[in-house]
């Protein structure tokens, strides 16, 4: 992996969303590539989801406007779906790490984290490079997932589930809520307002 650099509250490349939510984080570790001009997505999701949620999330992010970017939390399920369907098709992605870089969560996506910064992608963190994640760490990742966006799409979800948690950040922020309909979860978001998504097209940039 290449070096871990770091970002104060103050310097000029600290993304601008995340000055605007609650007690943003005062340092930022990342790698890869900072350079991340776009429509910023968050796709969020059950960790347990089925194959038909991750073919018709790829499908989703692959007609999507090619400004758009990927954020998402590297977890297994949902996660590493949205992510690895952003790098198959071209686009960018950045994954938002609950841990430091030194103890990457899951291990089976140490691989995806590379592929990212290979592709000119970026990885997040507000933890020190040997931290190790936590519930606690798990719930903060998601405020950052939810804050870097300008709207956040929910595939696949149960009513209570830590996408919920990010889900609720997004709603405390003020971002835009889709939904793809078939999951308890979604359904409900549905039912209270956010927008039903079966398609890329019912994205509005």
């Amino acid at each position: 992996m290449e070096e871990i650099k770091t970002l104060s509250l103050t310097d000029p490349g600290y993304p601008a969303r995340l000055k605007e939510i609650n007690n943003p984080p005062r340092t930022l570790y990342y790698q890869g590539s900072l350079d991340q001009e776009g429509y910023y997505l968050s796709v969020i999701g059950s960790r347990d989801c089925s194959e038909e949620s991750k073919r018709l999330l790829s499908a989703i992010i692959k007609d999507l406007d090619e400004k758009v970017i990927i954020i998402s939390g590297l977890a297994k399920g949902i996660d590493a779906q949205a992510h690895a369907a952003a790098i198959g098709c071209g686009k960018k992605t950045v994954a938002v790490l609950p841990s430091g870089f030194e103890r990457i969560y899951p291990k089976e996506n140490i691989a995806l984290a590379k592929d990212i910064i290979s592709s000119e992608g970026l990885l997040l963190s507000e933890y020190l490079p040997q931290a190790k994640p936590t519930r606690f760490s798990f719930i903060q990742r998601n405020r950052l997932v939810a804050g870097m966006a300008e709207a956040v799409l929910v595939v696949e979800a149960e009513l209570k589930s830590g996408t919920m948690s990010t889900v609720s950040f997004a709603k405390k922020y003020g971002k835009k809520i889709y939904a793809v309909p078939g999951s308890e979860g979604c359904d409900d978001l549905i039912k209270n307002g956010a927008i039903k998504v079966s398609e890329a097209k019912d994205i509005c940039l």
